[in-house]
């Protein structure tokens, strides 16, 4: 009998599609400040950057654990969303971009690239803002996040931060040898520093992988705090500990800098009109 590969109701392959790019006509009504939107009917019509009754704002979704490359029975890539954002950042039609986040973080390997993604779209003039969508912005989400031109979640009890970097593994190598397993390794003799570190971790010495985790986390630190730049509070960001990857609701979060506001995806939407005209007055 066929094992199915990915669970019947609500697939990832579903979840992928949902989270797909896909374009919105905004637009505020008047003085009131009210902000009507709807699915754009019609992408690559040959407008710039939007229409007489409003702007084009590209939706993208990043959720689930975060990995580089696409999973079979998982969420899209980075490297798919960073290829959306460059994108993004060509498409005469799109003014602005939305990422709808809900995610714990995942892999460093990727993330830079959707960074690099997000600035393409700012050096572009497209702003960009980030929501965390009734869930989380953690870890390699805040760090993508964190480049947004404003940071908006949806509720207090969103989470944020858990600005930092760490790694697990599992040896099972103890409980194959008590069946009788032999493990050898051959190395070339100019190989000498191949696994080295992950050799003597699983000796019991974690400093060389703990190194290279602290350097990761330096440079994490580092775009934060350049991503955030004034609005975040230098101070608070220390003695809080989010500076040390711990987490935050919502109105904490914003006292630290963290994020800019409690909103709504349709706030959301009404803060990328707010950025594209301020570009443009």
């Amino acid at each position: 009998m066929a094992v199915p590969r990915c669970p019947p109701a609500r697939t990832w392959p579903s979840l992928r599609a949902a989270a797909a790019p896909s374009d919105y006509n905004v637009s505020v009504v008047g003085t009131s400040g009210i902000v009507a939107y709807g699915a754009r009917q019609q992408a690559g019509s040959g407008a710039t950057g939007g229409t007489d009754d409003g702007i084009i704002v590209r939706v993208m979704g990043l959720s689930g654990p975060l990995m580089k490359a696409d999973q079979e029975c998982g969420p899209r890539g980075l490297m798919s969303l960073a290829n959306d954002l460059q994108r993004a950042a060509k498409d005469t039609d799109i003014s602005s971009v939305l990422m709808k986040i809900d995610s714990p973080g995942g892999q460093v390997f990727g993330s830079q690239s959707v960074v690099d993604g997000v600035k393409a779209c700012q050096a572009a003039g497209k702003p960009v803002v980030a929501l965390c969508e009734d869930g989380l912005m953690c870890s390699a989400a805040y760090w993508i996040g964190s480049a947004a031109d404003t940071i908006i979640a949806t509720h207090e009890t969103c989470t944020i931060g858990s600005i930092g970097v760490m790694a697990s593994w599992m040896d099972t190598k103890p409980y194959f040898e008590k069946m009788g397993v032999k493990f050898h390794e051959v190395y070339a003799e100019q190989s000498t520093q191949k696994n080295a570190d992950f050799a003597a971790a699983g000796a019991g010495d974690y400093s060389g992988v703990q190194a290279n985790l602290t350097s990761i986390a330096a440079g994490f630190l580092a775009t934060v705090k350049a991503n955030r730049g004034s609005r975040l509070d230098a101070k608070l960001f220390e003695k809080s500990g989010a500076s040390a990857g711990k987490t935050f609701f919502a109105s904490q979060a914003g006292d630290i800098g963290l994020i800019d506001a409690l909103g709504s995806f349709q706030d959301a939407l009404g803060e990328c009109v707010r950025l594209v005209q301020a570009r443009r007055s």
